[in-house]
């Protein structure tokens, strides 16, 4: 089944009306303004990354090892190909000042215990091939079964100074767990660290590390229809401050997979597959 299939069906069975939890600080609607259309070939971009003025995206399930260059106008500038790498599901990029990270952790009917994320320099992407360092994990909390209403999807995944952050995209109660580890390659077994009732299914995140803010991106389906939200949270050493949280409902509605922040523009940029446009592309999130 294809993930917009499986992103439609899980929506109908959420349920409608679904609100979100507490007393958060609701700021208007916000626009995106489409600015790419992406070549053929990126129809399922799920992930997204900045780095030296051109973004980076990745294919789903499905798809080929590879990572794609692209302008700010959606052109493919070069593609790498991870030579250790496979493409059971790649759902999230993250970076820092060294390296992407491509998160091969989708689960979509729970048929998975065992995850992993690439981690590759960003100096080997100059090449047609480069070699990732290996982070694995299995969910210290891990359950199988429940192939529609598990909590053990990952769809968004960030850096935050020396750690992974990874928050699941929880079918079963619409909460997202993040999860924390070293950002090294090992195995690991992490617990969550919070569990966050964003009443909807997280599908991006990324950190300002400027001011310590955590974006989120997520959709939910309401009596009106689809809803896609945007999270900015204050985060500490502790982790998501969520009790400070603003939420702002963006439009157009479609399917935006990933976002990115840009911080020598102070710009949100985010992603969608071929869906509701009949492309996938590239939009900025009007100014907040």
């Amino acid at each position: 089944m294809s993930l917009r299939a499986l992103l439609f069906f899980f929506l109908l069975s959420s349920g409608l009306g679904i609100q979100e939890s507490g007393a958060a600080s609701l700021s208007k609607n916000s626009q995106i303004l489409q600015i790419a259309e992406f070549e053929n070939g990126l129809d399922e971009s799920s992930g997204l990354a900045f780095h030296d003025g051109f973004f980076w995206t990745i294919n789903d399930s499905g798809n080929s090892n590879v990572v794609f260059k692209i302008s700010k106008s959606g052109t493919k500038i070069h593609e790498v190909e991870i030579s250790n790498a496979e493409n059971i599901d790649w759902e999230s990029l993250a970076q820092d000042e060294s390296y992407l990270y491509v998160a091969d952790t989708g689960n979509n009917l729970n048929r998975r215990s065992s995850f992993t994320i690439y981690k590759i320099p960003w100096t080997s992407l100059v090449n047609n091939k480069a070699e990732a360092e290996l982070l694995t994990f299995t969910y210290d909390d891990y359950e199988s079964g429940k192939m529609r209403s598990h909590n053990f999807d990952a769809e968004a995944l960030a850096i935050n100074g020396n750690e992974v952050w990874l928050f699941s995209k929880n079918r079963g109660d619409r909460r997202t767990k993040l999860y924390r580890f070293p950002k090294f390659a090992g195995h690991y077994n992490p617990d969550p660290a919070q569990s966050l009732p964003v009443s909807s299914l997280v599908t991006g995140a990324d950190i300002n590390s400027a001011n310590n803010t955590l974006f989120l991106l997520s959709v939910r389906s309401s009596s009106s229809g689809q809803q896609n939200l945007f999270w900015e949270i204050p985060i500490n050493s502790e982790g998501v401050d969520w009790d400070n949280r603003v939420m702002t409902r963006i439009a157009p509605e479609d399917q935006w997979e990933a976002l990115i922040y840009d911080e020598y523009d102070d710009e949100v940029y985010l992603s969608h597959e071929e869906n509701q446009r009949g492309y996938a592309g590239l939009g900025r999130l009007q100014k907040r």
